[in-house]
C-alpha cells in the first residue's frame, strides 16, 4: 500500500473469501496518475505473483519498470493477487497460520489453482461488471492458472489473454537441481518435514529487509554476495538486474510458502509429469481412485497464451517450456529472450522494451 500510494497512485484493498475457507486480499490500483483516463471503463487485469511473492512483486521496481504501473498508466484496472500462505493473505475463517499450522498449511499450488485463483477472478468480474478479464502470471502463478483451466475448463472463458513470464509445468530439466545432492537434501529433509512441526517456509521478516539494508546497498563491500545469491535462485543475468533495488526488493520477498508447495515442485522434477500432489500409493488410492497423481490435461487449457521465457533460467529449462508449449492448444507468442534468467520477465532492466511493450500491443488487439 505505501509502495503504491508513495509514487501517487490510488489504492484498494478487496478481501476474497475461498471455498476451503482462506481469506486472501487482493490489491487493486483502479487508475493510473493520468486522471483523464479514470471514468473510462478500464478493462481488469489480474496479476499473480511466483512462488515466495506476493502483490509487491509488480510494483517494485518503480513507475517507469513495474509492469503494475505501467499497466495502470495505460487505462487497465489493474489487481495484485496475494495467494494464500504470503504475507497478506495468512488469514482463514476456522485456523491460525501459526497454533494450526499443519492444517493452514496443508496447501501447495494445486490449491491455489483451484481454490484461490477462481475466487480472484470471480471477484474481480463482479465488482467490475466485466465478463472477461487479461491474466498476468509469473512462474507459479501460471502454474496456477495452467492447473484451474484445466481442472475447470469454464475459467478459460474468463480469461481473455493469458501472459506468462517464466511459464512453469514441466520442470524435468531444472538445472537448479541437476545436483543430486539437492535433490538427495530435499528428500531427506521431507522425511524431517513429515515428522516434525515444520510446514511454513521463509514468512515475512523485517529483518531480510534490514539485513539488506545494511550488507546490500550500492556502497556495501558484500553486496555482490547479495547479487550472487540471486543468481544461485534464478539463474545469471549480469546486464539485467538492477541490484541497487535489492533493498526495495528484500524488505517484502520473501513473502511466505508452503513446505508442500516446494515439495509438490520437487515431485514434479522427479517424476517428469505435470501431475496432482503425490501422497503415496495408500492415500492417492483414497483421494484420486487411482495409485499415481492424476495429471493435469492440458489439452483443456484453451485460453489464447503469450509465453516468455528467458534462456539462463535455471528452474525451468527450454526443453520443458518447449514441451509445455507444444502441449497447449493456443500458445500465440513465444519468446525466448537471450541473457534473461528466472526474475527478468518481471524484473529486468529490459523488461519494458524486449517484453511490456509487446505485450500491451497484444492486450489492445484483444481489447478490441
Amino acid at each position: 500500500k505505501q509502495l503504491i500510494q508513495k509514487y501517487g497512485y490510488p489504492f484498494e484493498n478487496h478481501t476474497v473469501l475461498t471455498d476451503d475457507g482462506y481469506i486472501l486480499e487482493v490489491h487493486r490500483i483502479p487508475y493510473g496518475r493520468n486522471i483523464s483516463i479514470k471514468d473510462a471503463n478500464r478493462p481488469p487485469v489480474l496479476l499473480f505473483p511466483a512462488l515466495l511473492c506476493g502483490s509487491v512483486e509488480w510494483v517494485n521496481m518503480g513507475t517507469e519498470k513495474s509492469f503494475g504501473f505501467i499497466l495502470a498508466d495505460q487505462g487497465y484496472d489493474v489487481w495484485l493477487a496475494n495467494p494464500r500462505g504470503t504475507t497478506w493473505s495468512r488469514k482463514h475463517i476456522r485456523l491460525d497460520p501459526d497454533r494450526n499450522k499443519k492444517k493452514f498449511w496443508n496447501f501447495s499450488f494445486h490449491e491455489i489453482g483451484s481454490y484461490d485463483l477462481p475466487a480472484f477472478i470471480d471477484h474481480i468480474l463482479n465488482v467490475t461488471n466485466h465478463k472477461t478479464l487479461y491474466y498476468v502470471g509469473h512462474s507459479q502463478g501460471t502454474t496456477a492458472f495452467f492447473i484451474l483451466a484445466s481442472m475447470k475448463p469454464e475459467y478459460n472463458h474468463k480469461v481473455r489473454l493469458s501472459v506468462a513470464y517464466c511459464p512453469a509445468a514441466y520442470i524435468a530439466h531444472a538445472r537448479v537441481l541437476y545436483d543430486t545432492a539437492v535433490t538427495d537434501f530435499w528428500k531427506n529433509l521431507e522425511v524431517i518435514i513429515r515428522t516434525s512441526e515444520l510446514h511454513e517456509i521463509l514468512p515475512h521478516s523485517p529483518l531480510f529487509g534490514l539485513l539488506a539494508q545494511i550488507f546490500c546497498n550500492d556502497y556495501s563491500p558484500l553486496q555482490h554476495v547479495c547479487v550472487e545469491v540471486f543468481y544461485l535462485a534464478a539463474g545469471r543475468s549480469d546486464n539485467q538486474f538492477n541490484k541497487s533495488l535489492i533493498p526495495v526488493i528484500a524488505s517484502n520477498i520473501p513473502a511466505g510458502a508452503s513446505v508442500k508447495q516446494f515439495n509438490h515442485y520437487l515431485q514434479l522434477y522427479l517424476a517428469k509429469v505435470f501431475q496432482q500432489y503425490d501422497y503415496g500409493e495408500k492415500v492417492n488410492l483414497n483421494k484420486y481412485n487411482q495409485s499415481r497423481p492424476p495429471k493435469y490435461d492440458l489439452s483443456k487449457v484453451i485460453a489464447p497464451h503469450l509465453f516468455y521465457h528467458g534462456s539462463n533460467d535455471i528452474l525451468f529449462d527450454a526443453e520443458d517450456v518447449d514441451k509445455l508449449a507444444s502441449e497447449l492448444p493456443n500458445v500465440l507468442v513465444y519468446r525466448r529472450i537471450s541473457g534473461f534468467n528466472h526474475l527478468d520477465p518481471v524484473w529486468g532492466i529490459d523488461a519494458v522494451n524486449v517484453i511490456f511493450n509487446e505485450v500491451l500491443e497484444f492486450m489492445k488487439q484483444f481489447g478490441n
